[in-house]
């Protein structure tokens, strides 16, 4: 039972340790923190415990296992050990939280894996600051090393006369329950049973991103950013970055201020309802008989394409106009993602209340930190659902969470416009839907079934009175790689039907211009007679300048669709696979590179 003691005190003392850091760098950055209440220095570590649990997790991992030695090794020699392990792990925690503190004030996020690419360069590290800081800097990381030894010592004593029943039997039961104690750990290691693991966006709570910062374990951050920082700007450096510029210009061309589109609108306010459709590839066009009705009554982008392959690398592109990346995804990093532009900052700046509806995790590939910076305070996920109505591996079917946002988009009233977007996810594999088969296919099946709910939804929206000034946006996340022969970097795999309906539009039509969902953000906008210079990569498909192209990437792979050519590169091999446009491929390598660029410059 000693060892039980000793693991929980430990775990314990590690807990503590990331508490206090909380208000410390808090009072660290006092003058960036904004307007912060009282109770918010409580707020910030409940909603960290999670991820301070994980990290603490990690560490207790090994003195677990060195628990289950104790059970046979000298006490002495298990504290001389434990006392290494631990003053080796408070230096490199002091180091981090030190440095933390010292380049959060001008960096504005937490140090990640961008720090070891500075320390490449130590001689203009150190001249960015002077010799004094970075002496009584040091000196500071020592102090509170030195500090928190002495309190781990004092909190721990004891643990070197640990001492444990003579026989046998007992002695191999009580390391057998120390190793049980020890793998219980993976669960607040994961952070949690359902799809999603920890993250850095599972901390994010408040409108105040300081606050968010705030929660943010910075061990954690850093450990993170080595896995999921990944935008390999170098390798994807092709060009110097002006000829880039020049290229990219080429195809998105500065739009002229007289320039005017026509109206599609009836209204320049409409309520919108954004949906954003898991795999609705073109492919499945057929499988959707209540979106293709809404088409026939409303703006059908027939030539619309997937900016990628993954959910968080479409909602990204849907909703902040931003392509996707072939090796990593720009929602994934908080420090990034928050600084792009989205559909719900430029609405609410026009008086719109903002509200996301998804059936899920919203933690899941840190979609939470992405929607909370974009203004989406007001969010449903699937704890807001009974544990009953979460009936599949991902969450709530799509016919329950629609049917509840159809319901109180009906009851509203109309005092300001509203933005909802909807993410459905019933689509997604394994293909779990409550309906029997219609098609042989499951993701076929999946499909119909999400249909129906869109149209049940706009059957409901008709009824209440609300459909007249309604706008209904959908537009997939991605397409899906049906049939079987359809490959991951071909251009069916990313051909999507794109449509807008409801009330608010003036009359029914087909566009043919080639498009993407970057596009999406800046059409609507103009629509609306809101600038939409911030979105840099998308533009206004119906401008009289606008050049019809797409681009889509792939795991380490990226094409340029034109009128005149599709060209597929495969990064890896850094050859052209599907083209014959040099061209082309030369705009392809431009837009890729400026991509990855912009996002360095986040």
């Amino acid at each position: 039972m000693r060892s039980i003691y000793n693991f929980a005190k430990y775990y314990l003392f590690w807990l503590l340790l990331f508490i206090l850091e909380k208000p410390v760098f808090m009072l660290s950055n006092r003058s960036m923190m904004g307007e912060v209440r009282w109770q918010d220095w409580f707020l910030v570590p409940y909603h960290a415990f999670p991820m301070d649990l994980s990290v603490a997790s990690y560490i207790m991992v090994f003195f677990g296992i060195l628990m289950v030695a104790s059970y046979f090794l000298p006490s002495r020699l298990i504290a001389r050990i434990a006392d290494g392990y631990t003053g080796l792990l408070l230096l490199v925690a002091m180091v981090v939280f030190g440095t933390d503190l010292g380049v959060f004030p001008a960096w504005g996020f937490h140090p990640d894996k961008t720090l070891f690419i500075y320390l490449a360069s130590p001689k203009e590290v150190l001249a960015c600051a002077p010799w004094w800081v970075w002496v009584f800097g040091s000196l500071g990381i020592l102090a509170a090393w030195g500090l928190s030894f002495v309190a781990y010592r004092y909190w721990m004593r004891g643990i070197e006369a640990m001492t444990h029943p003579g026989t046998w039997p007992k002695r191999v039961g009580g390391a057998a329950l120390m190793l049980l104690l020890t793998a219980i750990l993976f669960l607040p290691i994961r952070g949690s049973v359902t799809t999603s693991t920890m993250n850095t966006g599972r901390v994010y709570f408040s409108e105040n991103q300081m606050l968010n910062q705030a929660a943010v374990n910075p061990i954690f951050n850093i450990v993170e950013s080595m896995s999921v920082l990944q935008f390999d700007t170098r390798r994807y450096t092709y060009m110097p970055s002006a000829e880039a510029e020049t290229l990219v210009a080429d195809i998105l061309p500065a739009s002229a201020k007289e320039e005017t589109s026509p109206e599609l609108l009836k209204t320049k306010r409409p309520d919108i309802v954004f949906f954003i459709l898991e795999s609705f590839s073109q492919n499945a066009w057929e499988a959707m008989p209540n979106l293709r009705r809404l088409a026939a009554e409303g703006v059908y982008f027939s030539h619309a394409v997937a900016s990628s392959f993954r959910t968080d690398r479409g909602v990204v592109a849907a909703m902040s106009g931003f392509p996707g990346q072939p090796t990593s995804s720009v929602m994934v990093v908080p420090a990034k993602s928050r600084h792009l532009p989205q559909i719900g900052k430029s609405l609410s700046r026009e008086g719109y209340h903002l509200k996301f509806w998804y059936g899920g995790d919203e933690d899941f590939t840190n979609m939470r930190s992405y929607l909370i910076s974009g203004g989406f305070i007001d969010r449903v996920n699937d704890h807001s659902f009974p544990v009953a109505q979460r009936l599949s591996k991902w969450g709530v079917p799509d016919h329950i969470l629609f049917s509840r946002a159809a319901e109180e988009i009906a009851t509203r009233g109309s005092d300001h416009p509203t933005l909802d977007v909807i993410l459905s996810l019933s689509s997604h594999e394994p293909f779990e839907v409550p309906t029997a088969d219609r098609y042989h296919h499951p993701y076929m099946n999946s499909i119909a079934y999400t249909d129906s709910c869109i149209g049940a939804f706009a059957d409901t929206l008709r009824r209440c009175g609300k459909w007249e000034n309604t706008l209904l946006v959908f537009v997939p996340d991605h397409g899906y790689p049906y049939p079987a022969d359809v490959q991951n970097h071909e251009p069916r795999r990313y051909a999507i039907p794109m449509v807008w309906a409801g009330g608010a539009i003036a009359q029914p039509q087909e566009v043919t211009a080639l498009c993407s969902q970057i596009d999406l953000v800046p059409t609507l906008l103009a629509q609306m007679g809101i600038d939409h210079s911030e979105y840099i990569f998308g533009k206004d498909i119906f401008a009289p300048n606008s050049v019809p192209f797409a681009f889509y990437s792939f795991n380490d792979g990226f094409a340029l669709l034109t009128e005149s050519d599709t060209v597929v590169v495969d990064a890896k091999a850094d050859r052209r696979v599907i083209g014959t446009d040099e061209d082309v491929e030369r705009h392809a390598r431009a837009f890729v590179q400026r991509v990855l660029e912009s996002i360095e410059q986040l």
